[in-house]
């Protein structure tokens, strides 16, 4: 089975009224993490990114859903969203998690080029 991609952008369904064509086109994003509970609170936050996933540490321990909210929290500071864009998708139970960020606009963008700029976001955002 081949590897899922680190970053997959999927647009949103809009309904097919005119006001819905003015819109801008939204999008989620969807990322694949590997997440390492339990971490130190000063190396909380991304630690790595390769090809297929980026791995996440945080102070929170995996009980309650503690870790999975607080990986949504270091990527929707990484990429400046609400905390409540993010969520977890795949993984609730797992280290490895799909998140996913809605409501992108990404403007006058080609999907390949802002899935670069979010790839350089998470680049910026390393511990």
């Amino acid at each position: 089975m081949a590897t899922p991609p680190l970053l997959r952008l999927i647009p949103v369904a809009t309904s097919k009224s005119r006001v819905a064509s003015q819109l801008p086109k939204r999008y989620s994003l969807q990322i694949a993490c590997n997440v390492k509970p339990n971490g130190s609170n000063n190396r909380e936050g991304i630690i790595s990114i390769n090809t297929d996933r980026v791995d996440v540490c945080v102070a929170a321990v995996p009980r309650n859903g503690e870790a999975n909210t607080a990986v949504s929290r270091v990527l929707a500071q990484a990429f400046k969203v609400p905390k409540s864009d993010v969520e977890v998708i795949r993984g609730l139970k797992s280290r490895d998690k799909t998140l996913s960020i809605a409501n992108l606009d990404i403007g006058s963008q080609s999907e390949d080029e802002f899935l670069q700029q979010a790839h350089e976001k998470l680049k910026n955002a390393l511990v």
